[in-house]
């Protein structure tokens, strides 16, 4: 059952890394960071009165905001989602997060006029880049040199496993990644198409998501358990959503793994709901797969995302919430309204 569940399911070529998750503790702070520092933009912002079914904002029933920023356009570029918490304090965190790579100069230049000359490090040889660290603590490495005019800053997203080949057996046999680069301690995997001479720079998927030149995923081997804390990510790839099932159905025989949420559907408009499973790797890494035919629509980039940001954090009251936050979202105000229709 395992092996038809694979064979039908749909090839690397029609699969893409859509973004990560990361808790927060200051939005201000992040903001500064992601924005001012980086020079990532804000893509979409949403306030939720509760906790998320599929745990998007962790194990906890609190309500809390969710944050899209990145380069561009999410159908083109790879994105962070910024999850803040209202009810929690701190996070432990783990060694399951390495680092993200961006090749920016401006950001270099807005790190060094930016941040205190003592939280930046110099990354490599001949001024080859520099290391900075979110206010959160992930490591961030700036690479003096910019990439081509439509591509994404960032080159390279790097997660912990303790084991290096188990993990590319997981990666590549079951979940269709492709293989670029490897070393004894290292791999690099993506979905979709290098950037060849050969290869057309405008493949989308059939949704119409990017797919040539997309941001990679690096596995690094620490040798040593992974442990993930309260303050872990989580990784979102997009696929036809009728891969969905057939790869439930797959990692039900799965011993690597782990299915730790069943498909269900997340969103409160109708014609925006998305089909996700979450899964869980080798080390508990969780990978989120979401059906790509709505979730292109979901994910569109909202222009008042600014202003909606500042406002909730312009809210002093306990619980911030306001259903004009809302476009789509797992609360009861969203639910409701879409309850009326």
């Amino acid at each position: 059952m395992a092996s038809q569940s694979l064979s039908s399911q749909s090839s690397s070529e029609e699969r893409r890394l859509l973004h990560y998750t990361l808790k927060i503790m200051d939005r201000d702070a992040a903001k500064k960071f992601f924005c001012d520092v980086l020079g990532m933009h804000m893509l979409r912002h949403e306030e939720m009165d509760s906790g998320c079914k599929a745990k998007c904002n962790g194990d906890f029933e609190s309500p809390w905001s969710k944050t899209m920023v990145g380069y561009g356009n999410e159908d083109s570029n790879f994105a962070f989602e910024l999850n803040y918490n209202y009810e929690v304090k701190g996070y432990e965190m783990g060694n399951d997060f390495h680092s993200l790579t961006i090749k920016s100069k401006q950001a270099v230049a807005n790190a060094k006029s930016i941040l205190n000359a003592n939280s930046i490090q110099k990354y490599g040889n001949n001024n080859e880049g520099y290391i900075v660290n979110s206010p959160d603590g992930h490591k961030v490495i700036l690479l003096n040199e910019d990439v081509d005019r439509d591509d994404d800053p960032v080159v390279r997203l790097s997660l912990n496993v303790s084991n290096l080949d188990r993990s590319i057996n997981y990666y590549t046999n079951f979940l269709k990644m492709k293989t670029v680069d490897k070393t004894n301690d290292r791999v690099l995997l993506y979905y979709g198409y290098e950037k060849l001479a050969n290869t057309p720079t405008n493949e989308k998927t059939a949704a119409g998501f990017k797919l040539t030149n997309q941001c990679k995923l690096e596995l690094v081997d620490i040798h040593k358990p992974i442990h993930r804390g309260t303050g872990y990510g989580r990784i979102a790839f997009s696929c036809p959503t009728d891969d969905i099932p057939k790869i439930e159905e797959m990692m039900k025989d799965n011993k690597q793994g782990s299915i730790i949420i069943p498909e269900m559907k997340l969103g409160g408009l109708l014609d925006t709901k998305v089909t996700v499973v979450i899964l869980g790797d080798p080390d508990e890494h969780e990978i989120c797969f979401v059906g790509e035919e709505n979730y292109i629509k979901a994910c569109k980039t909202d222009d008042g995302a600014s202003k909606k940001f500042a406002k909730a954090l312009a809210d002093t009251s306990e619980y911030p919430i306001d259903e004009r936050h809302y476009d789509i979202g797992e609360d009861e105000k969203t639910k409701k309204q879409e309850n009326d229709k």
